[in-house]
């Protein structure tokens, strides 16, 4: 985590906006619960970095001030949406997503910067993660640590998630919503199997019902009742490889 800092640090030298995401992001907000639930805890592989993409070539000029390398193939071929790094200090794959996150979804990051640090606002940080079509038990880790520690609300803060922010996603993307609400039910199920302190699984479910209530009750752009006429019929997320 304090290398992922240095490197935000190190894009600030050069007057450049750049916050983590990711597993990183989501551990350094919610690093105070793991005394509490030691069983949410887990240590990020990787770096996962937000910027824009006016800012790439200062990006990489900052992460290289700290010994870090480009892949110089990969950035050339991609460097329009993603930057790829490899800081040999640590053995450790830095990605650096370019104004939009790109996996299953996407979702657009563009105004999304300024508006928190040092880290993306958790309301999209909880996004990134839900949008995840293959997820895995990290992730929902992650999501369950994040609607245990913040409470829903109006604006992202250090306490709490902006449920406008959700539903200006899911209500313009008929496909991130239907990715979403997928993985909330996972949440769930996920939840009835393992151990954790029921104030913990009660004051998830009560944030679950509340986040599903909201976004089913958004009224919904014509882009996304189009895509819903359509359904399950044709695929609605990407795969790893195609993203």
């Amino acid at each position: 985590m304090q290398r992922g800092l240095a490197m935000i640090n190190a894009c600030d030298n050069y007057k450049v906006s750049c916050r983590l995401l990711g597993g990183i992001a989501i551990v350094y907000l919610v690093r105070d619960i793991y005394t509490e639930v030691p069983f949410l805890k887990r240590e990020p592989k990787d770096v996962d970095l937000a910027a824009h993409k006016k800012d790439s070539q200062k990006v990489t000029k900052a992460l290289e001030s700290l010994g870090i390398q480009a892949d110089r193939q990969f950035n050339a071929l991609h460097g329009w949406e993603r930057l790829k790094f490899m800081d040999p200090k640590l053995g450790m794959r830095i990605d650096v997503f370019l104004d939009i996150f790109r996996e299953s979804h996407v979702i657009d990051l563009k105004d999304r910067l300024e508006k928190f640090s040092p880290t993306l606002p958790p309301s999209d940080l909880l996004m990134t993660k839900l949008q995840i079509w293959e997820i895995n038990e990290k992730d929902i880790k992650d999501i369950i640590a994040m609607l245990y520690k913040f409470d829903l609300g109006d604006k992202d803060t250090n306490n709490t998630i902006d449920l406008n922010r959700i539903i200006e996603l899911t209500s313009d993307d008929w496909g991130l919503y239907k990715t979403t609400t997928v993985n909330l039910d996972r949440t769930i199920n996920y939840m009835k199997s393992v151990d954790l302190p029921g104030k913990v699984k009660d004051r998830v479910m009560s944030n679950i019902d509340r986040l599903r209530q909201s976004i089913e009750k958004a009224p919904k752009s014509m882009k996304w009742k189009m895509r819903a006429a359509i359904g399950e019929r044709v695929r609605w997320y990407e795969t790893p490889e195609e993203a």
